[in-house]
């Protein structure tokens, strides 16, 4: 009875989110650095294994965008728990300033990264709090497959740009749909979304070639060139969460070294970059 509940209250939440093109529901899993987990129910679970996997692979994502950080004036956003804004000052950031739609995850920040970044209450598609032009370098890990159902993506994309100081640098990982079947987005979509906000920008492909039906599409996308930057990545399996626990190949491409994208120059053995699209971009 209660799982029938707790499932009506999830459609119900989601529909009501369609149709008020707003986004209360949180239908996803939060994992914090202690390995507590709260799920998609407001409930404290310890984390599973693929969870934590997960996080592991987030911390990656920071450990990539990090290289763009030093001395620089930074934006996490959709920052979570802050454990990602914390890697940013430790590699350099002049200041770091995170934000999330999540009471309860911005008050985990406050109180154990409050010393290396602020941090504030903000949904990603109103950043009032944020000024034009006000940062170096704005980051956004895992946020906009959340709010695409709620058709958000555009408008997030532009509260991104705003932010973004002419010449500076934005950062976004999202999730291949591909590997996550209607979790994400196609590389036309992501292709097309960033190709609107900025004209010099990157998109790597992820390390993983999928499984099943959808490894056609990639194999069909891969003989056209309709492909993002693929790199030869040296992924660690063993931190990685694998499709029904089965062995992938990885994507062969370029050797991992340093990719140019206009004057930055980027290190890309640093990508261990699994399921998720990683674009680059520069504002103009």
């Amino acid at each position: 009875m209660r799982a029938l509940i707790l499932k009506a209250y999830e459609v119900l939440a989601r529909l009501y989110g369609r149709i008020s093109k707003k986004y209360y529901f949180e239908d996803f899993v939060r994992v914090y650095p202690d390995g507590l987990s709260i799920n998609r129910y407001g409930l404290k679970r310890p984390a599973t294994s693929d969870q934590l996997k997960n996080f592991l692979n987030h911390q990656k994502f920071y450990a990539f965008a990090g290289q763009f950080a030093y001395g620089k004036t930074v934006a996490d956003i959709g920052c979570g728990s802050g454990y990602g804004c914390s890697l940013l000052k430790d590699a350099g950031a002049n200041m770091v300033h995170g934000t999330d739609v999540s009471k309860h995850a911005i008050r985990f920040a406050r109180k154990h990264y409050g010393h290396k970044a602020t941090f504030s209450i903000q949904s990603i598609t109103s950043m009032d709090l944020y000024h034009d032009d006000q940062y170096d370098l704005t980051i956004c890990s895992e946020v906009l497959e959340h709010i695409k159902e709620y058709g958000k993506e555009r408008q997030a994309l532009a509260e991104l740009a705003r932010i973004t100081r002419k010449g500076g640098t934005v950062v976004i990982g999202t999730p291949n749909s591909e590997l996550l079947e209607d979790h994400g987005f196609s590389f036309e979509e992501m292709d097309a979304l960033a190709n609107d906000f900025f004209t010099q920008y990157c998109i790597f492909e992820n390390a993983l070639v999928p499984l099943g039906p959808s490894k056609q599409n990639w194999e069909k996308r891969l003989s056209e060139g309709r492909t993002g930057v693929i790199v030869s990545e040296k992924i660690k399996l063993d931190e990685t969460v694998l499709p029904d626990g089965r062995e992938p190949q990885i994507k062969a491409g370029i050797p991992s070294g340093i990719f140019k994208l206009g004057n930055l120059n980027i290190d890309t053995s640093l990508l261990h970059n699994t399921h998720s699209w990683v674009i680059v971009a520069i504002k103009s």
